[in-house]
């Protein structure tokens, strides 16, 4: 396939003092109190209607569980990224996937909602909105952040920082994103572990990652980030809880345990993935990179990583447990393949409020998308490569490129405190 290079907003050019261009842009002064914020302190956590919250590590219960099938399947929701008057297709379009799909877990994979919201009530309804066809469902599911979830702190003055939302979204029943991890940078580190089904051991760990927001003044010590992508980057403290969670996990249970990892903004190795080079100076060969590492799927813009290369990716090999890593924050790139050993790829974007391909086209939903993941327990990899995208189009989901807002927010249920 030909690499198609679409900016779907003009892009400044990224500096640590000017602020971060593409999906919203922060002031110097915003850009030092996301620093801030993402290190504030978890507040108490709410009291939950279906009893005591587990811990998600190698001690705690496992939320999830094959059954007699020895099968599951995950779904990826990334980037719905609306507000409380969000696009009625996004909820039509994920009711559908879960209506066909029947997951046993799904995810939104970060930037769960954008900065529109004016009040802390706003941004509750907006979130609201876009896990209600899970949780109206009874199916479980858990959230990852992304760069826009605290956007209204910023925009609007809200005081509806991750670790608020982190309270407000675990009241749900079906939710299973655990506390913070005490001294790990990000609120929505998670080892989710599934049990076997036969005996008290698990099978299969899902790993959900947060990777921040935007580079910092302090991170560049003043320095332009011109050229760079300025987003922020999986931090070491993560990286090392990573390891020595899954350490622990092996330790504790005699055996290592597959798995897939989620996070929002892509690692540098999704972009080498696609060029099969290491640098942008060297020749891209995608046409090598597609019969070498068995790439499917479009990229229809660049690759927008952490100013940093984390290491996340040098961590899972190292392991080999984990199976594959997957983002989204890419809207309009939907590709995957295997990177020397370990799958890289995105879920499309699947909300209709923000941007797609060519906007105000036709084609601006086009690429609305959700990705399934199909487990097999008698598999020894458990996941071994199956998975799918399934589009909005395919669905009978209205393509119109003009918004189609919700009449109302929808309603919380009874046992969520808004």
């Amino acid at each position: 396939m030909t690499e198609k290079t679409f900016a779907p907003h003009p892009e400044p050019t990224p500096d640590a003092t000017s602020g971060v261009g593409r999906r919203g842009l922060l002031t110097a002064g915003a850009l030092a109190a996301a620093g801030t914020l993402a290190a504030a302190p978890a507040h108490a956590r709410p009291s939950h209607a279906g009893g005591p919250r587990r811990g998600h590590s190698a001690s705690a219960a496992m939320p999830l569980a094959f059954g007699p099938s020895r099968r599951m399947r995950i779904v990826q929701f990334n980037d719905t990224q609306g507000g409380a008057d969000s696009d009625r297709r996004t909820l039509e379009f994920m009711g559908k996937v879960l209506d066909r799909e029947r997951p046993d877990f799904a995810l939104i994979n970060g930037d769960v909602i954008d900065g529109s919201p004016k009040t802390d009530l706003e941004v509750k309804q907006a979130y609201n909105n876009f896990v209600s066809p899970m949780e109206s469902r009874g199916v479980k599911w858990a959230i990852t952040f992304g760069n826009h979830d605290e956007d209204s702190v910023e925009g609007h003055g809200t005081t509806m920082t991750e670790s608020r939302i982190l309270d407000f979204v675990r009241q749900y029943k079906h939710n299973l994103n655990p506390a913070p991890v005490p001294g790990v940078p990000g609120h929505s580190n998670a080892q989710i572990l599934v049990r076997g089904s036969r005996g008290a051991a698990p099978a299969f760990a899902i790993w959900l990652l947060d990777s921040g927001r935007y580079a910092t003044e302090a991170d560049t010590h003043g320095q332009s980030t011109g050229g760079f992508k300025s987003y922020d980057w999986i931090r070491p403290q993560q990286v090392r809880w990573y390891e020595e969670t899954s350490e622990a996990t092996a330790s504790r249970f005699g055996k290592q345990n597959p798995g897939l990892m989620f996070f929002h903004i892509p690692t540098h190795e999704h972009a080498q993935l696609w060029h099969a080079a290491q640098s942008v100076e060297e020749a891209s060969d995608h046409a090598s990179a597609v019969a070498r590492f068995g790439i499917e799927g479009v990229k229809h813009e660049d690759v927008y990583m952490g100013l940093v290369n984390s290491g996340i990716y040098a961590s899972v090999k190292e392991r080999g447990e984990v199976k594959g890593i997957y983002c989204g924050h890419d809207h309009i790139n939907t590709y995957k393949g295997n990177f020397f050993g370990i799958e890289l790829g995105y879920a499309p974007g699947t909300g209709f409020d923000t941007y797609g391909l060519n906007d105000g086209t036709w084609d601006q939903h086009t690429l609305r998308g959700a990705r399934v993941f199909e487990l097999d327990e008698r598999n020894t990899a458990v996941y071994a490569g199956g998975t799918r995208v399934v589009w909005a189009r395919d669905l009978g989901i209205d393509m119109d490129s003009a918004g189609q807002p919700l009449a109302e927010p929808v309603p919380f249920p009874a046992y969520v405190k808004a």
